[in-house]
């Protein structure tokens, strides 16, 4: 079942189009990964579907709804979470506040906000009440249990794989159907590297589906069921990740050799 979709995007920052027509998809259950050199629209094609960015024409839709532009808040309340591939945690904040924060945006509150009425405010099936947001952290911290000794410690004092490890934990305190995640092993070392990618085979496993932008490409496409290559913001190549893995142009352009 195809569970995102984006059609023909469009998109880029004020006058400058960095996406020329891009589509994807994600099928339920999937890892999918996003691959290409710098410069690619890698990047703007995940803050595109997230509704950082508007896109000038194309579509996306979840679960068959058009999404398109949504504003990311409301993104969220659908299902949808994201871990930007910098300042992604709150380094002041203890590694227990970066999770609390995480589900800030799905607290019911006492007070009608403009951005819930549409959705019956505090009593929309998304939103989560104190005691659901502890009972979620509990959760949370199963699927990081490296992370349970340092609950306590400034996230900003931890290594560059455990803020990696609570970015991704902080948006799984959503409960996201999707998880867009934006280059995920960046500056870390080649162990911190594998730690992170088995976290996201683990948190797909555990029913979330993920679309991953990543430049180390082989390692993405090893743990990714497809992947889409992006090249000066249009499809260059797509297709099953085992199929890609092993075509000699796309190991020759994009591999490494």
């Amino acid at each position: 079942m195809i569970l995102l979709e984006a059609q023909n995007l469009h998109s880029g920052y004020g006058e400058m189009e960095i996406l020329h027509g891009v589509s994807m998809r994600l099928d339920s259950q999937e890892i999918v990964t996003i691959i290409g050199p710098n410069g690619a629209g890698k990047s703007t094609l995940i803050k595109t579907i997230f509704g950082l960015l508007r896109p000038t024409a194309g579509q996306v839709t979840f679960k068959g709804l058009d999404i398109t532009g949504k504003p990311p808040r409301d993104l969220v309340l659908d299902g949808l979470a994201y871990v930007p591939q910098s300042n992604n945690t709150f380094p002041s904040l203890t590694v227990l506040e970066n999770l609390e924060m995480g589900a800030i945006t799905r607290r019911a509150s006492p007070i009608p906000m403009p951005w819930n009425r549409s959705r019956g405010s505090a009593t929309s099936p998304r939103m989560m009440n104190d005691s659901q947001i502890r009972r979620r952290a509990i959760e949370t911290i199963a699927l990081f249990p490296n992370l349970r000794p340092k609950l306590r410690e400034r996230a900003g004092n931890l290594s560059g794989g455990e803020q990696q490890m609570v970015a991704l934990a902080k948006s799984m305190m959503l409960d996201p159907d999707i998880l867009l995640i934006d280059e995920p092993s960046a500056g870390l070392a080649p162990k911190l590297v594998d730690m992170v990618f088995s976290k996201i085979v683990e948190i797909n496993g555990s029913g979330t589906s993920v679309v991953m932008v990543e430049q180390n490409a082989k390692k993405a496409l090893a743990i990714a069921n497809r992947g889409y290559i992006l090249e000066t913001g249009r499809n260059r190549y797509e297709g099953a990740a085992k199929e890609l893995l092993q075509n000699t142009d796309v190991a020759k352009l994009y591999l490494g050799g």
